[in-house]
């Protein structure tokens, strides 16, 4: 499983698509495939967390990073992670929830990753 991270807008996707060449891929927004192609782009994990928002943080993160980690295990998985409050806590309950979870996701996400990519204004900086 490989990650690209940074803020919105900041040339994950373009950077990510460079990467692939001519390389044949499925994109999956807010959503994890339970089959694919060869390689799978998964991103808009804050549509993903809240889809589980009726379960409890941790175990929301657990069963989205299961469902990535097995999938990786068949294909080659991208993941695009949008850098979510940087540091701010959001008042509103359903804004935490969704900072939180995506939180928690991305912790067990970079754990188990082969490689970590932060792109800041298009800049790649290797993490991992």
């Amino acid at each position: 499983m490989h990650i690209v991270f940074g803020g919105a807008y900041n040339g994950k996707r373009q950077y990510v698509l460079a990467q692939l060449a001519n390389e044949s891929y499925e994109e999956y927004s807010g959503e994890i495939p339970n089959e694919a192609c060869k390689t799978v782009i998964i991103s808009n994990f804050e549509q993903l967390v809240m889809k589980y928002r009726q379960i409890d943080e941790l175990e929301v993160a657990k069963t989205i990073v299961e469902q990535i980690t097995r999938l990786s295990k068949q294909v080659k998985v991208i993941c695009i992670c949008n850098d979510v409050g940087r540091g701010i806590v959001p008042i509103d309950k359903y804004e935490r929830f969704i900072r939180d979870a995506c939180g928690r996701v991305y912790q067990a996400l970079f754990k188990e990753a082969e490689s970590i990519v932060r792109i800041w204004y298009g800049i790649a900086e290797r993490i991992k």
